[in-house]
């Protein structure tokens, strides 16, 4: 069903909150009540009504949420929020993030229709922020490490007023379609929408007809191509794993036509398995190249030096599949948030992989680890 959005301006006193208190912790929320309505709170309502006005969560572990309310609104006499609730069709709704009524907020239907007649290439929508992709002018296809790519950028635009809208640098592999977004400061790009009496519209169209960033594209596809020069660290590995487990931990890989890498095809495999036999195929067995029952009981600065059986570039590829192909939003923007952090960065082995041919070379105090490695990388 199609999912709507109501708008409105309110004073902080209006909203009711339905609260169970629970020994020792926080009040457990139940809903928000607003004229009548009973809404599901979101951690985007409560973050920006929370820098609104300058409180955190921890004062409603003294006071109700009605007595705080009641005080701000007593001492800010200016305390109206302009607010959004989303609708989801199968009688849901949920409250998004509040806005000063002076801020400006470009509509969910009116945004749709305006990246409709720009050409988006891809829209999606997820918690209170549309997503769109699209190409600069004269994108003309590059190739890194033999694989042909295209310069896109990503457009994120929150639809109920809270945070400003951005772009962040991506680049499409044309081979399988993997939208890889360097979701990093580095490579973002924030857009002001103006005020209330402004036309976010306006502001958007600008970007949308004239985007371009010729050095940011320039030290993106120089970050590729190093990556494609050097090996992969155990920690950046085990960084990458991290994420995967809070995906399969919180159920955000979805199950697709589309196999995973590595899985030769597997379409019986439950969407976590068969992550974890292409992740293992991939990076190698850690503990056993290294003959230990945990990686993990390496520090931090040793597992930066530790080489695994794959490069940067394979781990940046593997992580923008799953992101584009196999996981929900949430899932989605997490994985391109490592990209984004991994290419923003210097590698932990930077260029390694132009010096060592073959991990005999790149290790010599341990000899058998040596000829396991070497065994490897002639596979």
């Amino acid at each position: 069903m199609q999912t709507t959005f109501e708008y409105g301006v309110a004073r902080i006193r209006d909203f009711t909150v339905h609260a169970t208190a629970v020994q020792g912790k926080r009040p457990e929320v139940s809903a928000v009540e607003l004229e009548g309505q009973r809404l599901e709170p979101t951690d985007r309502f409560w973050h920006s009504l929370h820098l609104r006005f300058g409180f955190t969560g921890n004062i409603f572990r003294y006071f109700s949420h009605q007595e705080v309310f009641e005080r701000i609104s007593q001492v800010a006499p200016n305390d109206r929020v302009r607010y959004c609730i989303e609708h989801d069709g199968e009688g849901r709704a949920r409250l998004l993030g509040v806005c000063a009524p002076t801020a400006a907020v470009m509509p969910y239907d009116e945004l749709r229709a305006l990246l409709a007649e720009y050409a988006a290439e891809e829209i999606a929508y997820d918690k209170g922020v549309v997503r769109s992709r699209h190409a600069p002018p004269l994108a003309a296809p590059f190739e890194v490490a033999g694989d042909a790519f295209l310069n896109k950028y990503v457009l994120e635009v929150p639809i109920d007023g809270f945070g400003r809208a951005a772009v962040y640098l991506s680049l499409l592999r044309l081979v399988c379609a993997n939208g890889a977004v360097a979701a990093a400061p580095a490579f973002r790009s924030e857009v002001s929408l103006g005020k209330a009496h402004d036309s976010a519209a306006y502001a958007l169209m600008r970007v949308l007809e004239g985007f371009n960033n010729e050095e940011g594209y320039a030290a993106l596809r120089q970050r590729f191509e190093s990556a494609a020069t050097s090996w992969a660290s155990v920690y950046e590995v085990q960084a990458l794993r991290n994420v995967l487990a809070g995906l399969c931990h919180r159920g955000e890989l979805r199950h697709s036509a589309r196999p995973l890498p590595g899985t030769d095809g597997a379409s019986t495999l439950s969407p976590g398995t068969a992550l974890w036999q292409a992740f293992g195929r991939l990076t190698g067995n850690l503990e056993e190249m290294y003959g230990m029952a945990n990686i993990n009981t390496l520090t931090a600065k040793r597992q930066r030096t530790l080489p695994a059986a794959c490069k940067v570039y394979e781990l940046l590829n593997f992580a923008t599949e799953v992101a584009t192909h196999h996981a929900q939003p949430a899932g989605n923007r997490a994985l391109q948030g490592f990209v984004g952090e991994l290419l923003a960065n210097e590698f932990d082995l930077e260029g390694t992989a132009e010096r060592f041919y073959s991990w005999k070379d790149f290790f010599l105090a341990d000899e058998r680890v040596n000829e396991t490695l070497a065994q490897r990388d002639r596979r």
